[in-house]
């Protein structure tokens, strides 16, 4: 499987490159028509390497400066058009030194005197140069675009698919019949021993059906309304099993951070069904910060003798959306004591 991958990872950078060396031969055509009107002329080759250079720099370059660009963030669009701006000057710059330095080899070759290199360099290669520049990068930019364009809505297709996966995986996590069988076994035996206590299960149960279904089909929350979340589903979790499991939240304020929804209650919940706990020696999650933009949450490691049920998807499904929402990795990190997740945060331009 890896090697099929990585077969047509190559396929497909070398049918970019063709794609190039096609178009660069079609300005060429045209070029060569327009100002020789004919294909054929002594500075044919050079244009049509200068042309397949401008091309494969707009391509790298490109992707290069505009890759880190979020176009959710805060003054995205000046960001973008001041690297727009270095981007046709950096690509300029190149061009013209490969320019100068084949100019300058070709007229080494033709023998001819020193003291006609800047005349003909000025009279008549920059004004070809420039020409060529002129289209070459018209035409590339519209190149390049396309590309950008068509890998943006390929993007927005996956995160659209994954988004689906997602909202299907959470509501098949919370509203399970295990997890409202539990829920409502409790309740009973609440309503009629504590009824004070069954009030407050009650609304905490809602709490979390109604955070669900709010925030189902948003990419990012604040972390806050998250942590309130997970808080209202470990009471749930802990008035069933009491004293066998202990959630740490080791800080305090949440600034202005995002995440994905539901992230932290699923790795809660994983790290309830899938380890053994008891009274005498009970499981220990922990939920605390790593730097200012990663939370973490660790958890001990005692892996049941017969397994929960698990979709197995749902570790997968948080990394593909951080990728795709946050443009980062889910990190995990397993020891034989510890389990340990850490879940990337967006944070706001003024709280960085």
């Amino acid at each position: 499987m890896a090697k099929f991958q990585l077969n047509k990872q190559t396929k497909k950078q070398v049918l970019k490159h063709l794609a190039i060396l096609a178009g660069a031969v079609a300005i060429c055509i045209i070029f060569s028509l327009v100002l020789f009107q004919r294909i054929l002329h002594p500075g044919i080759w050079n244009m049509l390497l200068l042309t397949v250079i401008q091309l494969e720099l707009f391509m790298y370059l490109g992707i290069r400066f505009f890759k880190s660009v979020d176009p959710d963030a805060p003054g995205a669009i000046k960001k973008t058009i001041v690297r727009l701006i270095l981007f046709y000057i950096t690509v300029l710059l190149i061009a013209f030194a490969l320019f100068l330095a084949i100019f300058t080899w070709h007229f080494w070759r033709a023998g001819a005197p020193f003291s006609e290199f800047i005349p003909n360099l000025v009279n008549t290669e920059i004004r070809s140069f420039l020409t060529a520049a002129g289209v070459g990068f018209a035409l590339g930019a519209l190149f390049f675009f396309y590309t950008q364009w068509a890998d943006t809505v390929k993007r927005m297709q996956k995160l659209k698919e994954e988004k689906l996966i997602f909202q299907y995986e959470t509501l098949k996590t919370q509203v399970n019949p295990h997890f409202l069988f539990n829920s409502l076994n409790t309740l009973s035996s609440l309503v009629n021993s504590n009824p004070e206590l069954s009030d407050k299960f009650i609304h905490k149960l809602s709490a979390v059906y109604r955070y669900v279904l709010e925030n189902q089909e948003k990419d990012l929350v604040p972390l806050a309304d998250e942590m309130e979340f997970v808080k209202d589903f470990f009471y749930l979790q802990k008035i069933r099993d009491g004293e066998k499991i202990e959630l740490k939240i080791d800080f305090g304020e949440t600034g202005t951070a995002k995440i994905i929804p539901v992230s932290l209650q699923m790795l809660v919940e994983n790290a309830i069904k899938h380890n053994a706990a008891t009274r005498k020696d009970p499981l220990l999650i922990t939920i605390h910060f790593e730097g200012m933009d990663k939370l973490v949450v660790r958890n001990d490691l005692r892996q049941r003798m017969q397994l929960a049920a698990s979709s197995k998807i749902g570790l997968k499904n948080l990394n593909e959306r951080c990728k795709l929402i946050l443009k980062r990795d889910v990190e995990i990190q397993e020891t034989e004591d510890e389990f340990v997740v850490k879940v990337p945060l967006k944070l706001n331009e003024q709280s960085k």
